[in-house]
């Protein structure tokens, strides 16, 4: 235990720490994905990795100003950069954004349009009707420029404040965001001439999806993933160096306990990045052969201290999700918690794959409070939670290669 618990403090100060950051197609994220492959064969694992396109983005300075005012403001991800000086306009309703008249001018939106972060354009999983318009509407009428004024939105834009609407790099006029308190001292300058230079470039880049395999190959394998990105200016802790180090953990005891059936363990890429890359680029790979994985696991935002973790089944079958139950009472830091949607094991269950995934207990905590923020550090991650985890995936796949094609 001891030794499982100083080998987890390591990973996830060298995730967190070592790196500066691991989003989507920086050299961080490369130097991530290259530990998780170097370490997973170091254990004996076959690796393969799945290069795919990204972009990564570089922002410099911003500066709003109406006449000798300034307004505090920051640029959007992957929004290009500008100089433009232009008449403001407001919309707070979708009928003010129809009707208004909006072209060439610096828009500024803000209070019901601004309640939820917009789906990226070509985002497939989630794209409401109602995001589809907004965009629709934005690039018909061309403003010069798009200003985002945005509440505390728990729920619905977890703990960042303000929250960049727009976070699109398939989106391409220039965008920036604010709180909404600074939005209503902007909107006092409706009508009025502003000046907005912004300096933002989109950089191509790439990244990859690791996976690992216990060479077996007899009948269907299980997959357990963890997402191995992170948004930009976080440390990445509970989201998600947690679930990467219970995938080397497992990795570690699955090599001294061998089983005979297939294991694939998953360092997937982007599930914080607009575009997805990472789980678009697997399910492309595996196109008609998803029903070769008998299960899917995945861990994220696992460890939060003070709190126990939650296991949640997704079009399970009764025979493994009895044995994952039965299996859990060997840990009392476990326990079965409700359905959640905002993870890479809906990748597998919207295409049909049994899954199960693993979080923190405190989830709406955690998510409404922490996530994609600076105060995501190592601190707060409990290394005895992750043990466990890890213990428990061991002797639930140990367990299902024993009992084999159950229905």
């Amino acid at each position: 235990m001891n030794a499982y618990l100083e080998k987890a403090g390591g990973y996830l100060r060298h995730l967190c720490l070592d790196i500066p950051t691991r989003l989507v197609g920086t050299a961080g994220n490369r130097a991530a994905t290259d530990f998780f492959e170097r370490t997973a064969g170091s254990l004996g694992w076959q690796t393969k990795t799945q290069r795919f396109d990204s972009l990564d983005y570089k922002t410099g300075k911003i500066n709003l100003q109406a006449e000798e005012t300034r307004f505090a403001i920051s640029i959007s991800p992957y929004s290009l950069g500008c100089n433009v000086q232009a008449e403001l306009s407001t919309a707070s309703t979708i009928e003010e954004l129809r009707a208004g008249e909006h072209s060439g001018k610096i828009l500024l939106l803000k209070g019901d349009l601004t309640r939820e972060q917009l789906a990226p354009k070509k985002y497939v999983f989630y794209n409401p009707d109602a995001h589809k318009e907004i965009y629709r509407l934005l690039e018909s009428q061309q403003p010069a420029a798009i200003l985002t004024a945005t509440a505390k939105n728990p729920a619905m834009a977890g703990a960042q404040y303000p929250f960049p609407l727009i976070e699109d790099g398939d989106f391409d006029i220039p965008t920036a965001f604010m709180t909404d308190v600074e939005g209503e001292r902007l909107s006092a300058w409706a009508g009025k001439p502003l000046r907005l230079e912004m300096e933002a470039q989109r950089l191509p880049s790439w990244s990859e999806n690791v996976c690992a395999f216990n060479g077996n190959q007899a009948g269907k394998r299980v997959v357990v993933c963890a997402h191995i990105d992170a948004k930009t200016g976080t440390p990445g802790a509970v989201d998600n160096a947690s679930g990467v180090v219970v995938l080397l953990l497992l990795a570690e005891m699955l090599k001294a306990h061998p089983v005979s059936a297939p294991v694939e363990l998953l360092a997937m890429n982007g599930e914080d990045h607009y575009s997805a890359g990472g789980e678009l680029a697997y399910l492309g790979r595996h196109a008609g052969r998803l029903d070769q994985i008998r299960l899917a696991i995945n861990v994220d935002g696992a460890g939060y201290r003070g709190s126990p973790s939650e296991i949640s089944f997704y079009e399970c079958p009764p025979f493994e999700r009895d044995l994952a139950l039965v299996e859990m009472k060997n840990f009392a830091s476990m326990q079965e918690g409700a359905i959640w949607y905002q993870s890479d094991h809906m990748v597998f269950a919207m295409n049909q794959v049994p899954a199960i995934a693993l979080t923190t207990a405190a989830f709406m905590e955690m998510e409404t409070e922490i996530a994609h923020t600076e105060k995501d550090t190592p601190d707060l991650v409990d290394l005895s939670l992750l043990v466990d985890i890890a213990r428990f995936l061991n002797g639930f796949i140990n367990a299902l290669a024993k009992g084999g094609e159950h229905a």
